[in-house]
């Protein structure tokens, strides 16, 4: 597991449609987890949470106290897919 894989997923997920689709379309916490693995990725929530921190300071944006919050929480408010919650298991 690692914030690298992490970082790349948020950038494939960013351009792949059809894996923003099976994630969108997944049924569950659990499925949408086997959909990141099986398509490379390893990374825990705190990974993630830290790759979207990097990432947003990188472009120039500082997340406000309720993106963070809400990232910590795990609702998704990465940009990324605000249906998939596949970032909110350890």
């Amino acid at each position: 597991m690692s914030v690298q894989s992490a970082r790349d997923f948020i950038k494939q997920i960013e351009t792949d449609q059809a894996l923003k689709a099976r994630l969108e379309a997944a049924a569950d916490d659990e499925t949408r987890r086997q959909i990141i693995q099986t398509s490379g990725f390893d990374f825990t929530r705190d990974e993630f949470k830290q790759a979207v921190v990097e990432i947003s300071t990188a472009a120039g944006q500082e997340l406000s106290p309720e993106e963070l919050h809400d990232i910590a929480g795990g609702r998704g408010k990465a940009g990324w897919c605000s249906k998939c919650t596949c970032h909110t298991y350890d």
